[in-house]
């Protein structure tokens, strides 16, 4: 009777906490959980045009490049890492996770674990790439040269 009873408090006290309001994890499961293929696909075509734009990302030494990249440069790829999940999830998950902190937290998580340098540029989509690069690269200097003038 009493290990009955031991088993019963203790299932409660489990289900009792899961249900907890202060218990963060029982609601922190993400709504959408992009999927490690998908993660692969993201990092290989993020990689192609980082590669196409900066050819050196692909040596050894390539962090040095990151951490010369200006604000304008960052933001451009950001944009075109938007455009690449929007297109590759399609917009109902794209925004589902978007819009859900513990989506974008699995998303970063995986994005880190399999991030690599690896890229199969193709030198004639990279040529045609890069003039809608350079426009996007100057609308986000323009844009922050604007956003500056207003401080």
């Amino acid at each position: 009777m009493f290990k009955k009873a031991l088993v019963a408090l203790l299932f409660s006290s489990s289900f009792a906490f899961a249900n907890n309001l202060d218990n963060s994890t029982a609601y922190n499961e993400p709504k959408y959980k992009i999927s490690e293929l998908d993660v692969k696909i993201l990092i290989r075509q993020l990689n192609n045009i980082e590669q196409c734009i900066y050819p050196d990302l692909a040596k050894p030494d390539y962090q040095k490049i990151y951490d010369n990249w200006n604000v304008a440069e960052h933001l451009t790829m950001q944009y075109f890492e938007q455009r690449v999940l929007n297109d590759l999830l399609g917009r109902e998950n794209f925004l589902t996770m978007q819009n859900d902190k513990a989506s974008m937290e699995y998303f970063h998580l995986q994005h880190n674990r399999l991030n690599h340098q690896e890229a199969n540029v193709d030198q004639e989509k990279c040529d045609a790439f890069k003039p809608t690069y350079q426009e996007m690269h100057q609308r986000m200097q323009n844009a922050l040269a604007e956003q500056k003038k207003k401080q």
